[in-house]
């Protein structure tokens, strides 16, 4: 699968990222790695080696959450394409991808030119929401009849390593960093109310669509 056949993926289930464009897409896709690799293990009928099947867990566990979000958004989009993947899967897969695309990669790109702190952990709460969205689709489809083990290898290893990440998000630390629109840095510690037993953590609204 190359990156033409990812916006093929896209324009195929009927979703279209709003927030981020195509050229933005390349970038953080080929920023990530990780995507390019995988794409290649699915072209095989063939499964994964030991060796690539430990390097892919380490390469996942190893990111920050946001970035294996954005990760599992774009290998998503490649399984979206296989044909062992009934409709419903396909659309639901896409439709997750884009929302991870709109919410995450914009800031993550920002991050890349230095023109914004590198992360998304301002989005928090929603990030780990997303991340067991993730992990769930990548179940169903690592126990799709028929599919490659090339594909069912690939989403079991993403559908633990987006779970792990969901799980071991420390919201004291991560649920902190910026307001939208604007370069202000929150503070990165709970601020506890005098004389009121509530920590109150500075909140960030997701973008509605």
């Amino acid at each position: 699968m190359s990156i033409n056949g990812f916006f093929t993926a896209r324009a195929f289930t009927g979703g279209m990222s709003t927030m981020i464009s195509d050229r933005d897409i390349i970038r953080l896709h080929l920023s990530l790695e990780v995507p390019q690799a995988v794409a290649l293990m699915l072209d095989r009928a063939t499964g994964l080696t030991d060796d690539e099947a430990y390097a892919l867990e380490v390469s996942l566990s190893e990111m920050s959450p946001e970035k294996c979000l954005l990760a599992a958004a774009c290998v998503a989009r490649y399984m979206a394409m296989d044909i062992s993947v009934d409709e419903a899967l396909k659309v639901s897969l896409s439709l997750q991808s884009d929302s991870a695309f709109d919410d995450y990669a914009p800031r993550y790109l920002a991050g890349l030119k230095k023109t914004m702190r590198p992360t998304c952990s301002g989005y928090a709460v929603y990030m780990q929401e997303d991340l067991e969205s993730f992990s769930e689709l990548f179940s169903m489809a690592a126990d799709i009849p028929g599919c490659s083990q090339a594909l069912r290898e690939i989403a079991y290893i993403f559908g633990d390593q987006v779970a792990a990440h969901g799980e071991a998000m420390d919201f004291e630390h991560d649920l902190f960093e910026y307001d939208e629109g604007s370069d202000q840095v929150l503070s990165a510690a709970p601020e506890l109310l005098q004389g009121e037993n509530v920590i109150v953590f500075p909140v960030q609204v997701r973008r509605s669509f």
